[in-house]
């Protein structure tokens, strides 16, 4: 119930109400004293002509007998009580028509002094109350009386008094004020149950406004209000609508906004962190959060997810210090990482800091793997060139004296040439490779003959070498789409790099099996191994795992990365197993729903 005084139903309700109510006890008092005086004057009108008659009736006759008769029943008819005074100002005749009003006795009359007034020639009304006895009893009666004189040649010969009660006309206005009061009554009563479903109508719409602002409050943007009217609650409703569509508009605009924000942030291999002014953290996508998670145990802060690591704390504190953007690089657990920090402004005021960090470990590892290639190019392409120069120097000086030792010279030179000129050609070849300048002749081909074609060409050097060369073939007719050459190119690369690296008495195992996914070819020696922290690191240009190792053992440091190349331009991949004192295993897989289309690398 309090809640419909507090609405505007209510208000408005009890507004016209209490408005209606007092304009009809204004207008009840109003009317109630308007027919008590109306009445009133109506009555002391009418018993002033009746007393203005009965005086002229006693001034025109001469004998009172005729006056008497004349005048008994105009009292009658009135119902008025009349009391004749003579010049001597003696009762002179009496007479009352109404039987509950006794006649008020004369020495009242006369010593009132109000009433004395017409012995004077004036004419005299009052109302009050008057003794009386009733029964013996001394009562007080509400009457009316009017006295007009007698005048005869314009000198008063007494007077007539002519008086009422006034229960009739108090009775009258009873009536006329419950009349009153029952039409105001029924008059507030109508105004109420007007009053509501007038308030009740013109509040609906804003009811409904209500609803619709509750809904868009609460995320139903395409809530609207259904009014039809042409005044201002009409036009109201229409801007409401208006400004829930474009609201709509603006949050489905934002909303697409921040999806493409959130989906460009969750797709950035980049870390993005927004900090506000406290240096709590705000936003942040998937990557910055590993990076987080590993800056956080760097720092033996597991345990507190709401604070920053120190080493993105101290760029934060430069950042808020100076305002301005602040970029440093970090390190930690073996990884790298570059931090570009630049503070956000609320117009003037600084509110905050966004950080772009960047995983550098692949691009350090790259860079050493350029330094690396420089020097080991420099390196090999030294080595042979100095060799040459200095043997051809020794043949030119004529500092050998045998002709045998001339002839070992000659051999070393050459030699070296052709190291060189194969480390030039597995250069160019990677380049092409890698470049997509080299176009394999695929054909549908069984696999065992290549491998036996490949292993005839090493029998010999195998045996110099002191080394078991074993064959392990799984026969089969089943056809890949290869490119026969490359093929040859990479098993010998592969068979090449086991014999260099396996001991005298050591084992060199070549491998072919096929099942529903492909062909494995494997190729496993019993050398010295490769340490695990260089596994990943095999199949890069001019690494080696051991950098220690001779210059007639070593190879260009290029013939993995090109049988990689090869493998993945056959669709295939290759993978390595090693482990130290033991040996190792390259294995490459090539799937069997390969086209036989020339494909381009």
């Amino acid at each position: 119930m309090s809640f419909l005084w507090r609405s505007v139903v209510g208000k408005l309700w009890m507004t016209i109400i209490l408005l209606v109510t007092v304009v009809l006890v204004i207008l009840a008092i109003l009317l109630v004293q308007f027919f008590d005086h109306f009445y009133f004057e109506q009555q002391n009108e009418e018993l002033k002509h009746l007393a203005f008659k009965i005086a002229d009736i006693f001034e025109t006759y001469e004998h009172h007998s005729e006056a008497r008769y004349i005048t008994k029943e105009l009292v009658e008819v009135s119902q008025t009580t009349l009391v004749v005074i003579g010049p001597d100002q003696h009762e002179f005749w009496k007479v009352s028509a109404d039987k509950r009003l006794p006649i008020i006795d004369v020495e009242i009359l006369f010593n009132d002094s109000d009433l004395q007034q017409v012995f004077f020639g004036r004419t005299i009304d009052k109302r009050g109350h008057f003794p009386v006895y009733i029964d013996g009893r001394m009562v007080e009666l509400d009457v009316l009386i009017v006295a007009a004189p007698i005048m005869i040649e314009g000198t008063p010969h007494g007077a007539v008094f002519l008086y009422q009660m006034l229960d009739v006309i108090n009775e009258t206005i009873e009536a006329t004020k419950r009349i009153i009061l029952y039409s105001a009554g029924i008059a507030i009563f109508l105004t109420t149950i007007f009053a509501f479903f007038l308030s009740t109508r013109i509040t609906y719409p804003l009811r409904q406004m209500k609803m619709a602002a509750d809904n868009i409050a609460k995320g139903d943007f395409n809530s609207r209000v259904s009014i039809r009217s042409n005044d201002e609650i009409g036009d109201l409703a229409l801007t409401f609508n208006h400004m829930a569509k474009q609201l709509n508009d603006s949050i489905q605009a934002l909303s697409h906004e921040k999806e493409l924000l959130t989906s460009i942030l969750r797709s950035m291999v980049d870390g993005v962190i927004t900090l506000d002014r406290k240096g709590e953290v705000i936003l942040l996508n998937p990557p910055a959060e590993k990076m987080l998670k590993t800056w956080r145990y760097e720092e033996n802060m597991e345990d507190e997810p709401h604070k920053l690591p120190r080493l993105l704390l101290d760029v934060f504190d430069q950042v808020v210090q100076t305002e301005g953007e602040h970029v440093r690089t970090v390190s930690a657990q073996g990884r790298f990482w570059t931090i570009v920090m630049a503070p956000l402004y609320n117009r003037e005021t600084l509110r905050g800091a966004v950080a772009v960090v960047r995983d550098m470990t692949e691009e350090k590892r790259l860079d050493k793997l350029r330094k690396d290639f420089v020097a080991n190019v420099s390196h090999e392409l030294r080595t042979p060139l100095a060799m040459l120069q200095g043997y051809s120097e020794a043949l030119v000086d004529d500092v050998v004296d045998s002709a045998e030792e001339r002839k070992e010279l000659a051999k070393i030179i050459h030699e070296e040439s052709m190291r060189m000129g194969r480390l030039v050609s597995e250069l160019l070849d990677l380049a092409r490779i890698q470049a997509g300048h080299v176009e394999l002749d695929l054909k549908p081909l069984p696999l065992g003959p290549i491998v036996h074609k490949t292993l005839r060409k090493f029998t010999n050097l195998a045996k110099e070498a002191g080394i078991s060369l074993l064959e392990d073939v799984q026969e089969s007719d089943q056809c890949y789409q290869v490119d026969e050459d490359r093929l040859e190119q990479i098993l010998t690369n592969l068979i090449d790099n086991a014999i260099r690296h396996t001991p005298p008495q050591g084992t060199v195992t070549v491998q072919l099996k096929e099942d529903a996914h492909g062909a494995h070819i494997s190729v496993k020696d019993t050398g010295d191994g490769i340490p695990e922290e260089d596994l990943p690191f095999v199949f890069e240009r001019f690494y080696k795992a051991d950098k220690a190792r001779t210059r007639g053992k070593s190879g260009t440091g290029l013939g993995l990365a090109i049988v990689k190349d090869l493998v993945e331009a056959h669709h295939g991949h290759i993978d390595v197993h090693s482990k130290v004192g033991e040996g190792t295993t390259f294995t490459i897989h090539l799937p069997r729903d390969l086209s036989g289309e020339r494909v381009a690398r």
